[in-house]
Formats: structure tokens, C-alpha cells, sequence
């Protein structure tokens, strides 16, 4: 699906994103990030015009997602993927890596988006835990 005819739910939730604080991202029904709001990208060190779409694969793994043990997370492990996958909310605390190198730890919760034509995407909110 081009860009520009992404489901209707899918343009009503970045538009809210564009107008919150707090960061969140947006993924399409296939996992693409598809949207991250500028709250996420002072987060992460990264706009969201530098970085693009990106696949589950490509997003899951750049800000080195950790469990509390240090372990790495694996992409389908992470909170919008299952969303997505188990079409339920999610809450999830892990550790990432910003783009200039930063650890630090968040807190996510995402949900999936279902509109008439059924699952369109999900969408999470995160926070910075070590800010606290």
C-alpha cells in the first residue's frame, strides 16, 4: 500500500501523535514503522525524516532493545509486534540505546488499531523510566 493511501485510521492516529508530548510510534498492519512523533525522536536521537519508514526487522533491533537482564529483545518480543500479532494491549519495561549512543530505560504500552475493515496497525506510548 503507497504511503499516501494509508487507512484512514491509521492518518487519524498519527495526526493525534503529531499534537501529543509524549512519544509514540505507529506501525502499519505488516509491523512497518511507519510514523514516530517528534517526543519519540528527541527520545531516541533520531526524526523520524531522518529514519523513514523502516521494517519490524530494521526498527526492532536499532535502538538495541535489552531486557532487564541485558539480554537483546528480539523484535517480535517487543510490544507493538505483539500487539499486532495477539490483537491485544501490551505493557512492557526495557532498556534502549539512543542513536548517539544514550541507555536508557522506558516503559511502553501499545495497543492495536481495528477499524471497520478489521486490524489497520498499532500504536504505542512510551516514556523515559530512568528520568523518574
Amino acid at each position: 500500500m503507497a504511503s499516501d493511501q494509508r487507512p484512514v485510521e491509521l492518518i487519524l492516529a498519527r495526526g493525534l501523535m503529531s499534537n501529543i508530548t509524549t512519544p509514540a510510534f505507529l506501525v502499519d498492519v505488516q509491523g512497518t514503522l511507519v510514523f514516530f512523533n517528534d517526543a519519540a525522536g528527541e527520545l531516541l536521537g533520531l526524526r523520524y525524516e531522518e529514519a523513514g519508514p523502516m521494517e519490524l526487522a530494521q526498527w526492532g533491533t536499532r535502538f538495541m532493545p535489552l531486557s532487564e537482564d541485558g539480554e537483546p529483545l528480539a523484535p517480535d518480543d517487543l510490544p507493538l509486534a505483539v500487539a499486532l500479532r495477539e490483537r491485544r494491549p501490551v505493557h512492557l519495561a526495557f532498556g534502549v540505546r539512543s542513536a548517539q549512543g544514550d541507555e536508557r530505560q522506558i516503559e511502553v504500552s501499545a495497543f492495536p488499531i481495528v477499524g471497520n475493515a478489521g486490524l489497520r496497525g498499532a500504536m504505542a506510548i512510551f516514556w523515559d523510566a530512568t528520568a523518574g
